[in-house]
């Protein structure tokens, strides 16, 4: 009985443990579901959301879910799927714990741009083509991507020109990648800009000054004269250095209207300089050269003309002329060889100078000035008078040249069939004689003179030529007009070795010389 009644509270304890195990299971389940749904479970605060362009997305975990707040603060945000510099619409992502969550954001753009309207009067000139940007300060807008533009033209970015002066209404439209779309209008005065005459090309010798608002002026149709108002901008120039820079000149008005026009400036040695001059590349009428040898010289052409390059060289020739009384007068031909600062050398025959002292130099378009014979020789028929260079018109000067010299050429010919000719000029501006032949031989023994070499050509000769230029088709000076002989007929010139060998031991003096 005993034993039976220890089983029994056994068995009855076991029992009350079992029921509190159970109790205590129950409870920790009912713990646990307590915790998961009124502390633990979170839910989505929203699923799709619309952001306006611009405004910052919520970074806040708190305004994508709801629950408690020491729950919603484990969740993770996500936003690298939304793109916050573009319109769209993207996915954004909460992880909490095994769940995740899926936002859809919608960014969305509805504001129009606004345009930042300039407060001055905005003058334009006449003739020039203009962009948006120069009568608005600009367009402020959230998108990059916005922009203005005339309503007047087709596309962003069209230009508007004016070509007649006036007051006009512009129309403005700012647009962005959107759609989203702003206008007005904005009054603009149309005038003419102010003009430059006499801009040139500068060609210098390291060292140099040169004066950059010699000869250039400027004008405007208000304003008037504003050339004393000129601007000139030369930071990007060294004239230490030698290279090819850009030089700027800037006129404005009263109404702010500019114009601005670029020009060159070279710096190189002297040589470089006088080879442009030589091949015709650059002009003293027409640039500001300083240091080169010989800026007069008339250079040579690309290719060989003879009509165009007598026509051309026209400016280097000139008549000897000596009144004798009674009607009478004697008179040759000549051709410049160098302008100086102080002198004109003009080189003719020794048999046309030798006559006089004094003589009457007649230029090409008939202006006289009186010069002196500096010399003569007979080691070849060779003379030079000179004419003081402040007895010459500033106009006429400013037209001048001097025949080009290019010896180095002149050696290479021999009984080269090229042709050749000479003009010979007036004394009222037009021409006596023009004629033209071949080259028969740079050099070759003529009787009559010491039995010295001469060059011979078919061009033909009649008297008051003696003394002429004789040039290629480039404009190369090959001889100078000296006789012809008779049975048969033919046609001598002192050549141009004879022509700088005399002209030294008459002046003392040597041109230029390729």
């Amino acid at each position: 009985m005993e034993n039976d009644a220890v089983r029994s509270g056994e068995k009855r304890k076991k029992r009350r443990m079992a029921a509190g195990v159970l109790t205590g299971v129950i409870m920790l389940a009912a713990g646990l579901l307590f915790f998961y749904f009124r502390i633990y479970k979170v839910v989505p605060a929203f699923s799709e959301m619309t952001c306006e362009y611009g405004d910052q997305i919520s970074q806040n975990i708190e305004d994508y879910l709801s629950g408690t707040e020491w729950s919603v603060h484990l969740g993770e945000l996500d936003l690298s799927q939304v793109d916050q510099g573009h319109t769209g619409t993207y996915q954004a992502v909460v992880y909490h714990g095994r769940n995740q969550f899926t936002y859809e954001v919608t960014i969305q753009d509805t504001v129009a741009p606004e345009i930042l309207w300039k407060e001055e009067q905005i003058y334009l000139a006449v003739g020039v083509d203009y962009t948006v940007e120069d009568v608005i300060e600009g367009v402020e807008d959230v998108d990059p991507a916005a922009e203005a533009f005339f309503s007047q033209g087709d596309s962003p970015g069209s230009n508007l020109r004016f070509d007649t002066v006036g007051q006009y209404e512009v129309g403005i439209i700012a647009r962005d990648s959107s759609g989203n779309e702003t206008g007005g209008q904005i009054s603009v005065i149309v005038d003419t800009a102010p003009s430059f005459e006499g801009i040139h090309d500068f060609y210098c010798v390291p060292g140099s000054v040169p004066d950059y608002l010699e000869a250039v002026t400027a004008h405007d149709d208000l304003d008037g004269d504003l050339t004393a108002e000129i601007r000139v901008d030369d930071s990007g120039v060294s004239l230490d250095e030698p290279g090819d820079y850009s030089l700027r000149y800037v006129a404005e008005d009263s109404y702010g209207l500019e114009t601005v026009e670029e020009t060159k400036v070279l710096v190189a040695d002297a040589d470089e300089i006088q080879s442009l001059i030589g091949r015709r590349q650059i002009d003293y009428r027409k640039d500001t050269i300083i240091g080169a040898p010989n800026i007069y010289d008339g250079g040579v052409s690309e290719h060989a003309d003879i009509d165009e390059t007598l026509e051309y060289m026209r400016p280097a020739l000139v008549q000897l002329y000596h009144g004798v009384g009674r009607g009478g007068y004697s008179s040759g031909s000549g051709y410049i060889m160098e302008i100086t600062d102080d002198r004109i050398y003009v080189c003719s025959n020794h048999h046309v100078v030798s006559k006089y002292e004094d003589w009457d130099i007649y230029f090409y378009d008939g202006t006289v000035v009186r010069g002196k014979a500096a010399g003569t020789t007979q080691a070849y028929d060779v003379g030079v008078v000179e004419v003081p260079l402040e007895n010459v018109p500033g106009d006429l000067l400013e037209e001048l040249m001097t025949v080009h010299i290019d010896r180095t050429y002149w050696e290479t010919l021999n009984q080269q069939d090229i042709e050749v000719g000479l003009e010979r000029v007036d004394r009222t501006g037009g021409l006596l004689h023009v004629t033209k032949g071949k080259l028969i031989k740079v050099k070759q023994e003529f009787d009559w003179n010491n039995h010295a070499e001469h060059t011979e050509v078919t061009v033909e000769l009649v008297h008051g030529d003696s003394g002429s230029a004789i040039l290629d088709g480039y404009g190369n000076l090959i001889c100078m007009a000296y006789a012809y002989s008779t049975d048969p007929t033919r046609y001598w010139c002192v050549p141009l070795d004879g022509i700088l060998d005399c002209y030294r031991e008459i002046t003392g003096r040597t041109p230029y010389v390729y």
